[in-house]
């Protein structure tokens, strides 16, 4: 809430590059099937001046080994985006890595916790609550349901309610239903 707030209320879809802009977070790309550009990316991560990793090639395993599409980095407050993925599934990544930079609670557990310092139960909450958020975000929160509301129910509104908030079908769909 306070996010859209402070961005003025502005009208569907959301514009995440001043979202971005609000909360200072910087977003780039990389490519999961092109290991040069991921070890650039990985290379290049830095703080005040400083390597984030002290073996760049480590980000790059995590990647690989958990077949990650998106992530948020605290430090640097830096959203790493697949570039592999289609451009509507980057808006709802980006989104959800948005959500765990503004959910206090979400920091403590970005920072390498493993199964024996997070348990997969908490890591799954942590999760649902990334996605809610960026749900909350991307949709407008109770615009949405008034908006859906007004229309005639049907996979016509569905299509109406996907071009005026800018997100996929499956989402805009999913959010329909749920409301």
């Amino acid at each position: 809430a306070r996010v859209l707030r402070d961005l003025g209320r502005s009208e569907p879809p959301l514009n995440l590059d001043q979202v971005r802009d609000l909360l200072r977070l910087d977003r780039q790309y990389y490519s999961s099937t092109e290991d040069s550009a991921l070890r650039e990316v990985a290379h290049r991560l830095t703080v005040a001046g400083k390597q984030v990793l002290a073996r760049p090639t480590l980000l790059l395993d995590a990647i690989k080994k958990f077949d990650l599409r998106s992530l948020f980095l605290p430090d640097g407050k830096r959203i790493l985006i697949d570039s592999n993925l289609p451009d509507a599934k980057q808006r709802w990544s980006e989104g959800h890595e948005i959500a765990h930079s503004i959910i206090p609670w979400h920091l403590d557990t970005m920072l390498g916790d493993n199964k024996r310092t997070l348990t997969p139960s908490c890591h799954e909450q942590i999760e649902n609550e990334a996605n809610f958020a960026a749900g909350q975000l991307l949709f407008f929160q109770q615009a949405f349901v008034q908006d859906a509301r007004d229309l005639t129910p049907g996979i016509h509104a569905v299509n109406v309610l996907k071009k005026r908030y800018g997100n996929t079908i499956t989402t805009t769909l999913w959010r329909y239903v749920e409301h």
